[in-house]
């Protein structure tokens, strides 16, 4: 009977090890989670404001289009096409 009860109270303290680690590996995870919410949060800020200032931008080139250069710089405006190549007449074959 004492070494049922010496395997039962092993097995116990085993498994209270594990939940302690268990519960303590959810605290700082959670902790973690939190903090990094927050760091997307800032982010998620941030690329609005720029998204704002890029269309307050793409609304004065309407006015002032001196900052096209820019715009196209930055991917926000497509810049002028490329003027197609002229057609040139075919080269003929060299002959010997």
């Amino acid at each position: 009977m004492n070494n049922s009860i010496s395997r039962y109270n092993l097995v116990l303290m085993i498994s209270l090890a594990v939940v302690a680690i268990l519960c303590a590996q959810y605290y700082f995870k959670s902790r973690e989670l939190r903090n990094l919410q927050g760091l997307a949060t800032g982010y998620h800020n941030n690329e609005t404001m720029v998204n704002l200032l890029v269309n307050d931008c793409m609304e004065y080139s309407k006015i002032n289009p001196a900052i096209d250069p820019i715009l196209v710089s930055i991917n926000a405006k497509p810049g002028k096409a490329a003027a197609p190549a002229s057609p040139t007449a075919p080269s003929k074959p060299a002959t010997k």
